[in-house]
């Protein structure tokens, strides 16, 4: 009775833990369109559970789907690297684990949405899905839209297979976003983005405006003004110095008046 007892303790500790840390009764890997090979779900495997340890556990998961509903992909452009159907698919893949780890099937229910929370927190997801030709996308955690500048942004999707939907390519997304959680994410002591494409175009032109100060500096330090005898009585005074000089004192006096 006891023995029992200590379990049932432990088991609500733990559950309380999971609950609390934000992980999701779901695998990090959901191959329906048998892309991945078992190497590549591996590594995918292994490189969040090695996560799980670090300051931030940030995750990275990967989902592929053969067939999508039309109301899944309704009203999207993919214009947008981080605003594709993979968005609505996430919530609802978020909303499923929060309903199944508390119990509760009302998605409006703060035991649902406050572990929906959690997991957009720090679980980013990789998705591929046919949608009028394949597609690979990645629906980003908050910590991970974070720790991204502009210019990170830019960088990050550059020359992604996006258009494509293979297990190389989910391979290739998770790569470089694996590179770039376990740089800046899941050891940062704050989450917070690297260098803004406004402060890199100012370094780039620095240099030039120091120059151009410089330049001028040294040619007002250069500038030679005309000297005269009336130099200190300034442009006014010397004017009128200069009349009274020649001659024009009739109505103004002077020594010869």
């Amino acid at each position: 009775m006891r023995k029992g007892f200590v379990w049932r303790i432990i088991g609500g500790i733990l559950f309380g833990l999971s609950s609390l840390t934000g992980a999701a009764a779901a695998p990090v890997v959901h191959d329906g369109a048998h892309l991945l090979t078992p190497q590549q779900r591996t590594t995918i495997e292994t490189t969040n559970q090695n996560w799980t340890t670090t300051r931030q556990r940030p995750q990275l998961w990967v989902y592929t789907y053969a067939r999508l509903s039309d109301s899944a992909l309704s009203g999207f452009d993919y214009d947008q690297p981080f605003y594709t159907p993979g968005n609505d698919l996430v919530d609802r893949l978020f909303t499923r684990i929060a309903e199944e780890e508390s119990g509760v099937t009302d998605p409006s229910d703060w035991a649902v949405t406050s572990r929906v929370n959690r997991l957009h927190h720090r679980v980013s997801v990789i998705m591929v899905f046919p949608d009028h030709g394949w597609h690979t996308v990645i629906t980003p955690s908050d910590d991970l839209l974070g720790s991204m500048s502009d210019l990170e942004q830019w960088w990050i999707t550059q020359r992604l297979p996006n258009q494509q939907g293979t297990g190389r390519s989910a391979m290739t997304f998770f790569n470089r976003y694996s590179r770039f959680v376990g740089h800046h994410v899941a050891n940062a002591k704050t989450i917070k983005p690297g260098m803004s494409a406004d402060l890199l175009s100012f370094l780039i032109l620095l240099p030039f405006m120091l120059w151009g100060l410089i330049h001028f500096i040294r040619n007002f330090h250069n500038i030679t003004f005309s000297s005269g005898p009336y130099d200190d009585y300034g442009a006014w005074n010397a004017y009128w110095f200069g009349r009274w000089m020649g001659g024009d004192h009739s109505h103004h006096g002077g020594p010869w008046s």
